[in-house]
């Protein structure tokens, strides 16, 4: 009889701690996403360096020198993704410019190239911090040289406005097309073929929110081998006595990928609210020579028509010419050719010291490997 009553009690308590056990896992189960969200840090980077021969017409122009990130900006940098649960993300990057050939950091910022922290999900990704303005990343996509081989390694829109140029009260705040105090918002990739990029940039001037701010916008479209593009972008400098002179770009682009060549054009057309007026186009292919090779050629003509003297700046053209071959997924050989023709009164800001009417030439070869 007692012990009927023993197992009685045995399998009732028993019962009674299965029951809390299942609705403990349960209430953990709910709470999984946010309690046990699953996050990873990665870190990568770029070692680019490689020779570089200059001659900018003029004999203090003449050079040869060993010159970091000629194919891609040198660079150490951390991401990071945490998977939120529902399908929400928070990511951010850190990026730091490094210049190999004397182990220095770029552009004098601890992490200049990138420093962006947000969200992302079905509704797309928002970042808050500094990257590049969404015009320099229409560029990086469009242009075949990639933003990079020639030009100082900064391609073929060294010729164009990229944005990053807003200043406050006459501090010079150009950093080659990348934007801080930005919010930036970036559509999902699945909207059948469109997408689109925007980036508000605060110029944070005490009692004149338009001074220093920054606009940028990129649609596009890609379906098949064709894709196109058009990008505004709007930089609010302000000299130093406190007038405001807005720069303006507008840009179309175009590719369409053959398979044995694909060739690009691009368009911009750049203003200011004083007297600029500049117009310049790309016409551009890259040819696959083997599963490991690439040749890039491309021809640019600048036409800027702002007031000079009695006359106007001029006009400029630039044809380059570059080999690419990969030894590997993460390390490959390069080399490019660019000259650059000006009518006498022209400066285009090329290999870092243009003088005005020179024909610039470059020569560039290297070595990049990625991690």
């Amino acid at each position: 009889m007692l012990d009927d009553v023993g197992k009685n009690l045995t399998f009732i308590f028993g019962y009674m701690i299965m029951k809390k056990s299942i609705f403990a896992l349960a209430v953990l189960s709910a709470f999984s996403g946010a309690a046990f969200a699953q996050s990873t840090v990665t870190i990568y980077g770029v070692v680019d360096v490689g020779f570089q021969s200059l001659d900018n017409g003029t004999p203090a122009g003449r050079f040869n020198r060993i010159q970091s990130g000629q194919e891609a900006g040198s660079r150490i940098g951390f991401k990071g993704v945490e998977d939120l649960g529902g399908g929400l993300k928070a990511n951010f990057v850190l990026e730091q410019g490094v210049l190999v050939d004397t182990g220095e950091s770029d552009q004098g910022r601890t992490f200049g190239r990138r420093s962006t922290v947000g969200l992302s999900g079905d509704f797309g990704a928002v970042d808050f911090g500094r990257d590049k303005s969404p015009t320099l990343k229409y560029f990086d996509n469009f242009d075949p040289f990639g933003s990079a081989l020639i030009n100082n390694g900064t391609g073929v829109r060294a010729l164009y406005f990229v944005g990053g140029s807003a200043t406050v009260a006459g501090v010079n705040a150009n950093t080659t097309g990348r934007v801080s105090n930005s919010v930036f918002y970036y559509t999902p990739g699945n909207l059948s073929g469109f997408s689109a990029a925007a980036q508000y940039g605060f110029g944070e001037a005490a009692g004149d929110n338009s001074a220093g701010r920054s606009l940028g916008l990129t649609l596009g479209y890609k379906v098949d081998a064709l894709e196109v593009g058009f990008n505004y972008l709007k930089d609010n400098a302000q000299d130093a006595k406190l007038f405001t002179n807005a720069k303006k770009g507008i840009s179309v682009a175009a590719s369409y990928d053959l398979g044995v060549a694909k060739p690009v054009f691009i368009y911009q057309k750049t203003t200011d609210d004083l007297t600029l007026e500049k117009k310049a186009y790309t016409l551009a292919v890259t040819v696959p020579v083997d599963t490991n090779a690439k040749v890039f050629a491309g021809f640019t003509q600048v036409k800027n028509d702002t007031p000079f003297g009695t006359g106007k700046v001029g006009d400029a053209k630039q044809f380059a010419i570059a080999f690419n071959y990969a030894l590997s997924k993460r390390t490959d050989l390069y080399t490019a050719f660019a000259r650059l023709t000006q009518d006498a009164t022209s400066r285009e800001q090329l290999a870092a010291t243009a003088v005005s009417g020179t024909s610039v030439k470059e020569l560039t070869a290297g070595v990049r490997h990625q991690f």
